[in-house]
């Protein structure tokens, strides 16, 4: 059998409005949906959980990991942790490799070596509960990252207006036409 791969772009809007779940194709930082606490990725370098960047409910034609799988969630390491200040400890690697994680849990390491987790999820899933940020692993001895205690949306915009000027997004919803492009990510 051969799929046929998405041959499609579309744009993705940031909202300046909070999410609504009922009309918007996904929200930028918050919580995510349908997970528990032990699956929620944790860094393998802090031991700390990584900050949830996004949730978007992906387009027909972009669902291609079966016809239960809708939607993909996006983690990453928290920016005050993006400063190269946490030495690689191999013991904690190993607690985080050891750890339960979700069946659709995907890992990626960047060029700066930075972590970055995605997880395919169902549709029970992305209209379930939103999940709650697990403790940092008791090996963790970086300190513990902003976003849990202001959210992510806050972190990150505490992070970055020194270097632009940001808005304050929080709804995504991809545009009803196809584009040749995708103009921004939510």
């Amino acid at each position: 059998m051969t799929l046929a791969l998405p041959s499609r772009a579309y744009d993705l809007q940031m909202l300046d409005r909070p999410a609504d779940r009922a009309r918007d194709q996904g929200w930028v930082y918050g919580l995510p949906p349908g997970i528990s606490s032990e699956q929620w990725p944790l860094d393998p370098v802090t031991g700390y959980p990584l900050m949830h960047g996004f949730t978007l409910l992906l387009p027909e034609d972009y669902r291609v990991h079966g016809e239960d799988i809708v939607a993909v969630s996006f983690f990453a390491t928290a920016p005050d942790h993006n400063d190269g200040g946490a030495p690689d400890d191999p013991e904690i690697r190993e607690a985080v490799q050891a750890r339960a994680s979700h069946p659709r849990l995907s890992r990626m390491t960047d060029i700066l070596d930075y972590e970055y987790a995605a997880l395919l999820l169902t549709k029970a899933e992305y209209d379930g509960p939103f999940a709650t940020p697990p403790a940092p692993l008791a090996l963790a001895t970086a300190d513990r990252p902003r976003w849990l205690d202001v959210g992510g949306a806050s972190a990150f915009f505490e992070t970055a207006a020194p270097f632009e000027d940001v808005r304050r997004p929080s709804a995504c919803r991809t545009g009803r036409e196809p584009r040749d492009r995708v103009d921004a990510a939510c």
